[in-house]
């Protein structure tokens, strides 16, 4: 019995501070968005600041910004990181491991830059002022760096999706290339015997037992860039930002008075958060990762 319930005890102590932390914070948060704060005197709960804040155009102007990018950026690389591991697959069967070793180092490198230095490397690159517009200038392609596109800091958010885009992509890439990797060469080999090309291989076994691993990566990425702050804060523009830049502004410009419609949009953004993660963890359920193996 002790030898059980030992690492389980030992573990106790630093997982009690983490949780008492992240739910005494998140339960102190959702008394001060109800109005509970005894720093300005206000001692009684209500709805007020959810009424202000859902009547507000900016809140929604951030939200439909910060569906928007979750959503074209967890896309985009769920088709890349897709592609990437069909494409290294396809390298192993037909070639040696080691090569396809060497390619999949390449591609994790990604993983090891944090996402604050990803978001330098993107206005770096993709500012008007930037690497790329100089060198499209200096070979003719246009005129003046001022005609390349707005990318960095735009309204739409292109410079926020192009670098989760190229953040996300290793990581879906790595979600999805151990389920391929449990295709038996075998297959490859019968698939020709009856006929079936590479594209045919790709579409009748390979994207079948992929999708499922496939559609809770992408899920996953969504949420994480959902609720994600630096890179909107780095790479976005003051109006409209994304929910969390929106929730910082809200705290650090206004008054004390203002702050709780600040942690309700936290609240919000941390309820919406955990319905994203049940959604992920239904799929996962439903869609099992040895679904097809058995």
């Amino acid at each position: 019995m002790w030898r059980k319930s030992k690492p389980y005890l030992l573990l106790l102590p630093s997982t009690g501070v983490i949780v008492l932390l992240f739910f005494g914070g998140l339960f102190d948060g959702l008394l001060k968005s109800l109005g509970y704060f005894p720093a300005i005197g206000e001692n009684q709960m209500s709805f007020i600041a959810y009424r202000d804040l859902l009547g507000s155009e900016s809140f929604w102007e951030s939200l439909r910004l910060t569906i928007r990018v979750a959503a074209i950026s967890s896309l985009l690389a769920g088709i890349l990181g897709g592609a990437l591991a069909i494409a290294l697959f396809m390298l192993s069967l037909s070639s040696k491991t080691k090569h396809s070793r060497l390619w999949q180092r390449l591609f994790q490198l990604p993983l090891t830059i944090p996402h604050l230095v990803a978001g330098y490397v993107i206005v770096l690159l993709f500012m008007q002022s930037g690497l790329l517009s100089k060198l499209l200038a200096a070979a003719g392609i246009i005129k003046e760096i001022n005609e390349f596109p707005v990318l960095v800091n735009d309204a739409f958010g292109w410079g926020i999706i192009l670098a989760y885009t190229w953040k996300e992509v290793p990581f879906i890439m790595l979600m999805l290339y151990p389920v391929l990797a449990r295709i038996q060469k075998s297959w490859r080999d019968v698939s020709r015997v009856y006929g079936a090309g590479t594209f045919r291989f790709i579409r009748e076994i390979a994207l079948p037992i992929m999708m499922p691993s496939w559609i809770i990566a992408v899920f996953i990425v969504f949420v994480f860039t959902f609720s994600a702050f630096e890179i909107p804060f780095l790479l976005g523009v003051t109006y409209p930002s994304m929910l969390p830049v929106y929730s910082f502004q809200l705290y650090t410009s206004g008054t004390l008075a203002e702050r709780p419609e600040a942690l309700a949009v936290n609240i919000i953004l941390a309820v919406m958060t955990i319905a994203l993660g049940l959604v992920v963890y239904y799929f996962s359920k439903r869609w099992k990762i040895t679904k097809g193996w058995q």
